[in-house]
């Protein structure tokens, strides 16, 4: 089989499984690229050993010989409760789905082509259409869908790079009820309640430089950079206002949308140790550069009655953050593997600047997972829970408290080489 037939396969899987949406990073970082990767607490950079090396460090395809290809998906189930003014809110939970198909191709005795498709970057929050910060958020989503295609040569039988190409595809959706008659008060003469629902897309591109060395026998490493990648997303926004007694002179209709959105640079480095044969233990540490997202502004072109709407602009002043892993694997028999993972994922958002899109807490997540090999094939399923630390903020002038913060991941990827 090659490279086009395990692509074709690859874009039939996707379409089945997209779109995707998500709340589980700290930030909207996506980072469930795999079954047994997720299981590790993606501690596989330094030894990844499968297709879903294009995602966690696709200089590890060099120890890819001959053909893979993995497909998989993840189901995500996010539960959050949310306190104003001692009236809880929860988030309306749901089932998501982000995909990940990946091919690798031996075509030369040192270089290695792949393919990776999965998702960078989700986020999916809806609340009650009257809850009481409404004027915030009752919905939003941002979807993604990565094409990733990879080059790796094996510089020694130590050193291997690779470098690719990101074309990522971007969604975003926004619902709120941006004026409300019963928080507006005279002299404004404003009457009715406006609700506002914008929606656009965007293509961004970017590219990832990978590193793999064997330190020794029993001891690997990697590291792998990945670009920012700017989006300018460009789409419509709905606006539905209320009729009154009394002429309603908010706007509706609706009108051309456009802003930017620059999604971070992130630098991962990790390790791989077998202490003895049947045992991996994995290290990694991703450090991104979420500072690129201090603002979210929208323009508004000309459409709606009653004048031209504002322009929205945000500011958001995002930290750069780490996120670190612990992982192992041991295998049981030539068939079985068990696998185990911890990580700690910090908050990016900046206490001062908090908003209901996404929910705040640096989170902890535990995961196992199960593996299954019989002769070409491997089977891989994992179970996550993500435990949301609570925080107290203010989201404008208003005291939130966001608590009881779980989320379930229930990742599968089925393996076959050829």
């Amino acid at each position: 089989m090659n490279i086009q037939s395990l692509l074709q396969k690859a874009f039939c899987i996707v379409l089945i499984a997209a779109p995707t949406r998500s709340l589980q990073a700290a930030g909207f970082s996506l980072y469930e690229a795999g079954a047994r990767g997720t299981a590790m607490g993606g501690a596989v950079v330094g030894e990844t050993g499968d297709a879903s090396a294009n995602f966690y460090n696709p200089a590890n395809l060099t120890d890819l010989s001959g053909t893979h290809f993995l497909a998989g998906a993840t189901l995500v189930h996010p539960v959050l409760d949310i306190t104003v003014g001692g009236e809880k809110s929860n988030l309306d939970s749901d089932w998501f789905c982000p995909p990940h198909v990946y091919g690798s191709q031996q075509v030369a005795e040192n270089w290695f082509l792949g393919m990776g498709i999965y998702s960078e970057y989700g986020l999916g929050t809806k609340y009650d259409n009257d809850w009481p910060l409404k004027s915030s958020s009752t919905e939003t989503t941002v979807e993604t869908l990565t094409l990733n295609p990879n080059v790796a040569y094996k510089v020694t039988d130590r050193l291997s790079v690779a470098a690719g190409v990101r074309a990522m595809y971007l969604s975003f959706d926004n619902m709120k009820t941006a004026y409300d008659h019963t928080q507006l008060n005279p002299p404004y003469p404003l009457y009715g309640d406006m609700r506002t629902h914008i929606e656009g897309d965007s293509w961004g591109y970017g590219y990832v430089l990978a590193l793999a060395y064997k330190v020794s026998d029993t001891l690997d490493a990697g590291f792998v950079y990945r670009s920012r990648v700017l989006h300018t997303v460009k789409g419509d926004i709905h606006v539905a206002s209320s009729s009154t007694p009394v002429p309603n002179l908010l706007p509706s209709g609706s009108a051309d949308a456009r802003g930017e959105l620059e999604l971070p640079p992130s630098w991962t480095a990790g390790v791989n140790y077998h202490p003895v044969e049947k045992l991996n233990i994995g290290l990694s540490a991703i450090y991104t550069e979420w500072s690129t997202y201090d603002n979210l502004t929208m323009t508004f072109g000309n459409g709606t009655d009653n004048g031209t709407l504002p322009d929205s602009s945000e500011d958001k002043n995002w930290h750069n953050v780490w996120r670190f892993g612990i992982g192992a694997e041991y295998l049981l028999s030539e068939r079985w593997s068990v696998q185990c993972g911890y990580v700690y994922d910090m908050d990016p958002i900046d206490k001062d600047h908090t908003d209901t899109m996404l929910p705040p807490g640096d989170r902890h997540i535990v995961s196992a997972g199960l593996g299954y090999a019989i002769q070409s094939w491997t089977i891989n399923g994992s179970y996550g829970l993500i435990i949301m630390e609570p925080v107290d903020r203010m989201v404008g002038a208003t005291a939130v408290d966001f608590d009881d913060g779980f989320c379930h991941l229930i990742s599968l990827s089925v393996g076959k080489r050829f």
